[in-house]
């Protein structure tokens, strides 16, 4: 059944009136049928994505938990091995690097130093080692360094001295607790 057209100022028969009206009524079932089909398919959709945001955020979460039980454990390994907490220190050729386990700085965990001892001489840490457990390594650019060597060596100093009398310097390294 179509919708019949009533011309302007034309009298209609109530026959016609009925099937307008009948087809009018009929469109307009069909369109609140197709909306509300629209809208459950609509809800339906809004609802599994609601689920998988849920989802994922929970995945997230969980993720971000280990992802700071992890940098916990990282902050925490860094620590113990004096790697977060370092102090540094540089005047001229000497210099020092210490590197604690705490904030404070009050645990050492590890101690670096070097300068340069001129000629036949002696050298003052500026940082005492805890122990003689410590690397000293002596080097230098004179080509014919002969007989050097280090002729005492406590926490906080070293003796340096080269079997020639040569006067030249000597670059120095230091590493330990």
């Amino acid at each position: 059944m179509a919708l019949t057209e009533i011309e302007y100022g034309a009298l209609a028969s109530s026959e016609v009136m009925n099937n307008n009206f009948q087809y009018l009524d009929n469109r307009i079932s069909s369109v609140a049928e197709n909306l509300v089909s629209a809208n459950a398919g609509t809800s339906s959709n809004i609802a599994s994505i609601n689920s998988t945001i849920s989802s994922m955020s929970e995945e997230i979460n969980s993720n971000l938990e280990d992802i700071n039980s992890e940098i916990e454990d990282i902050t925490s390994n860094l620590c113990e091995a004096g790697l977060l907490y370092v102090e540094t220190y540089q005047n001229g050729a000497s210099w020092y690097k210490e590197y604690f386990s705490d904030s404070e700085k009050n645990t050492r965990v590890w101690l670096e130093q070097g300068g340069v001892c001129y000629s036949n001489g002696s050298v003052t840490y500026l940082k005492a080692f805890s122990d003689l457990n410590y690397t000293l390594v002596l080097g230098t650019h004179c080509v014919n360094y002969e007989g050097g060597g280090i002729s005492g060596k406590s926490t906080t100093q070293f003796s340096h001295h080269n079997g020639k009398g040569w006067g030249y310097d000597v670059e120095w390294y230091a590493c330990g607790k």
